[in-house]
């Protein structure tokens, strides 16, 4: 759950904020989505509400920051408000500032913050609009942004009651349960009794659901920083085989290889563990990496352009070489009809780091980007690469 959460009095109205947004297949849906997201013991979640205008989805939060039962959610509330479908925003709501991101009618993920300080709100703004493609752009006229408009949150906030906070637990009371199982029992006696007073029930047709929108990629995959530690300590205790040079090494979450070219040894010196690939050539697998702490649940992707000022300027001051190449979106969603459009909620890039320095150094640059999945760590000659993907929005 954001950091950056409570309430914020917008008009005469006291809304929550800092929620965590995630989108739904459909509205009726969408509480049962919010359910089983809400199970996660690291979200600390305990009310939810779903988003029934506009596009579906489901908020979750909290009562230890200050939400409470029937509130509404002020980042669905202005979603729901504002025209455009892709617009972020900055809103004054007393001391505290309101901080709204939505791209194509949907809140995203990490686009409903709560800030205690102008000069964050400010920043985290300016990170914003460097990606450009908002149809709107909503800040402080002082903050003299070109193009921006000031609507207060107040004017734009519409009555109704989208979006309420309701509990996450669904559980009937005692008594409820209690008469239930009476009426069970009473209505299984009946049947036996008078089972001709009782028609066959007709036949309900089965009705496809949707699946519920996969998890994103990068979560459940090894943390980028313990998985780089590890890859260069397997790979440092390669072992030295009598007549064969080491040619090259890799490791990832799955284990590793390595790859001698012969040089005036023969394979009847060699061990069971070795298996030659050619005359000249032998493979030995590495063992596989030591478990890793597990990726914060939270993980939020950058924009792609922080992720390249964070990659090109640590390229600069380390001086290695770095590639950034963007992967083509998925023409349809998993679980969707073939042909389906879907607006993807992030974009894949190829990354490529090569260098002299050990990747316990390269960990310290590559380790607090978020969303991104090492996938191989490479020594070849008397240089390392690390490769993988990274997700940005």
């Amino acid at each position: 759950m954001p950091s950056s959460a409570g309430t914020v009095r917008i008009g005469k109205e006291r809304l929550a904020a800092g929620l965590f947004w995630q989108p739904a297949p459909t509205a009726a849906m969408a509480a049962r989505e919010a359910r089983i997201v809400a199970a996660r013991a690291e979200l600390g979640a305990d009310l939810l509400c779903v988003r029934r205008s506009g596009t579906p989805q489901f908020g979750l939060g909290q009562k230890r920051v200050g939400h409470r039962v029937g509130m509404r959610a002020a980042a669905a509330s202005l979603a729901n408000a504002v025209e455009e479908r892709s617009w972020v925003g900055v809103f004054q709501a007393g001391e505290a500032w309101l901080y709204v991101v939505v791209r194509k009618d949907t809140v995203m993920p990490d686009g409903d913050l709560l800030f205690a300080s102008e000069a964050e709100a400010s920043k985290r703004l300016q990170d914003e609009l460097v990606d450009g493609g908002w149809d709107a752009v909503f800040a402080p006229a002082e903050w003299q942004i070109p193009g921006a408009r000031c609507d207060v949150a107040a004017e734009l906030i519409r009555t109704g009651g989208d979006a309420r906070l309701r509990p996450v637990a669904r559980l009937p009371s005692m008594p409820l349960m209690v008469g239930l199982g009476l009426a069970s029992v009473s209505l299984a006696g009946w049947n036996l009794l008078a089972p001709s007073a009782n028609p066959p029930p007709a036949a309900v047709p089965e009705v496809p659901v949707a699946p519920p929108p996969p998890a994103p990629p990068w979560q459940g995959k090894p943390q980028t920083a313990g998985l780089m530690r590890n890859c260069q300590l397997s790979i440092e205790q390669t072992r030295t085989i009598p007549g064969y040079d080491l040619e090259t090494a890799s490791c990832g979450a799955d284990g590793g290889l390595a790859v001698y070219r012969r040089h005036w040894g023969t394979l009847s010196w060699l061990s069971d563990t070795g298996r030659a690939t050619s005359p000249d050539r032998l493979s030995v697998s590495l063992p596989r990496s030591q478990a890793v702490q597990p990726r914060d649940l939270d993980e939020q992707p950058w924009t792609a352009e922080r992720l390249r000022r964070r990659v090109w300027g640590a390229a600069q001051d380390y001086l290695f070489d770095s590639e950034l190449s963007e992967v083509p979106a998925a023409a349809t969603a998993p679980g969707r009809p073939a042909g389906e459009p879907v607006a993807p909620m992030f974009r894949e890039l190829k990354l490529s780091v090569s260098t002299k320095l050990p990747p316990t150094i390269l960990a310290g640059v590559l380790g607090p980007i978020p969303a991104l999945v090492v996938e191989e760590v490479v020594w070849q000659g008397n240089s390392w690469k690390v490769k993988g993907k990274a997700y940005v929005r």
